[in-house]
């Protein structure tokens, strides 16, 4: 009897133990059936206030705006990560100043995205693209991102609070947001420099100014910070509401300085030596006084929103009001800037690249 109920004991603690280990590996398979562990995520908060998620180590990044690839190389420390761009940007770079600081630069994909900030969605796909920066009002390409899995971050750059949302953003999205504070607040200081000599602008008499993007008489800036800096500049932006102008009104405003734009390849001998067909440039002020100025272009155009707009700022001053600005060292401000942002010392060589002195050469009162 003894021997029975020792054996039915044993019985019972087998039966115990294999019950138990059923019960342990059916606990376990929860677990198993989860999967691979998710790759951690991050939150971006872009300019437009959408709050996104993106992955915690992101290698691809596709930017739509023209300025912003510039941006990402300067923030990040290079172009390491950028995957496409906008041909413009890359047309923008070639042989310009900017590709003695970033080389790989030159190898980006300009086919994904277009002149026209449109984006092949498939494209990106193929090119294992992760995050897409694009313009505010891109709602449309936004949506279609995020039907596929890629994240947009929206930048915006109509005033100066905009650009620092946005720089913010992209440090955010780089995991580099000391950086982007760092360019944040070289804006601050340099926007509060200009807005410190505000009574003397009040007072001094205004050059009338036209500023031209292209040749066909469309306006660069009124859209953006442009127009701003220029009234911190001391100008009086003669077309300040409009996006085009006629040769008429040009010649009825008079302008006494013009400044072109590099986004089109006129230059001052073009309206000096009234080149353009259909414009007569003749009797014009700033053309008869030899004050037309192709403005500077560092690693992009300067008056297109970007890092160095803190640098715009100080050349419109000292361009437009020198008397005013004349304490503004702008080669000290552009020395420290370069090597801060790209370890790199600025040679005279640059600085006549970067302010465009061949093609300023016949121009009068010229910085160089």
């Amino acid at each position: 009897m003894k021997r029975f109920c020792n054996g039915l004991l044993a019985s019972a603690l087998v039966l115990s133990l294999l019950l138990t280990g059923c019960g342990a590996a059916g606990g376990q398979q929860p677990a198993q059936a989860s999967g691979p562990e998710q790759p951690a995520v991050r939150t971006v908060t872009d300019a437009e206030g959408n709050v996104v998620e993106v992955p915690q180590d992101i290698s691809r990044i596709a930017v739509t705006p023209l300025p912003w690839s510039s941006v990402v190389s300067a923030i990040d420390g290079g172009s390491q990560r950028l995957a496409s761009i906008n041909p413009g940007a890359l047309k923008a770079y070639s042989g310009s100043f900017f590709a003695k600081l970033d080389k790989n630069y030159a190898t980006l994909d300009d086919t994904s995205i277009g002149s026209d900030f449109s984006i092949n969605v498939e494209e990106l796909l193929n090119r294992q693209v992760q995050v897409v920066i694009i313009w505010e009002y891109q709602t449309a390409e936004a949506a279609k991102l995020k039907d596929v899995g890629i994240v947009p971050v929206m930048v915006k750059n109509g005033n100066v609070q905009e650009l620092q949302d946005s720089f913010k953003a992209v440090g955010q999205l780089l995991g580099k947001e000391e950086r982007a504070k760092w360019v944040n607040d070289e804006y601050a200081k340099a926007y509060e420099k200009m807005k410190s000599y505000g009574e003397q602008v009040k007072k001094a008499d205004k050059p009338r100014v036209l500023y031209l993007k292209r040749s066909d008489l469309t306006l660069q800036g009124n859209d953006n910070f442009i127009k701003e800096s220029m009234e911190l500049a001391g100008a009086d932006n003669i077309a300040a509401e409009a996006k085009s102008i006629t040769m008429e009104e040009i010649l009825k405003l008079d302008p006494e300085i013009i400044l072109l734009s590099d986004f089109d390849k006129f230059l001052p001998q073009d309206l000096y030596e009234n080149r353009i067909e259909g414009q007569d440039w003749s009797s014009v002020s700033a053309v008869v006084n030899k004050r037309v100025y192709k403005t500077p272009v560092g690693i992009y155009r300067w008056d297109a929103p970007g890092v160095e707009t803190p640098l715009m700022m100080f050349w419109l001053g000292k361009m437009l009001q020198p008397e005013i600005f004349s304490e503004v060292d702008l080669k000290a401000e552009m020395k420290a800037f370069y090597q801060d942002v790209f370890d790199y010392s600025l040679t005279d060589e640059d600085f006549g690249q970067i302010f465009n002195d061949k093609a300023n050469a016949a121009s009068e009162r010229r910085i160089s």
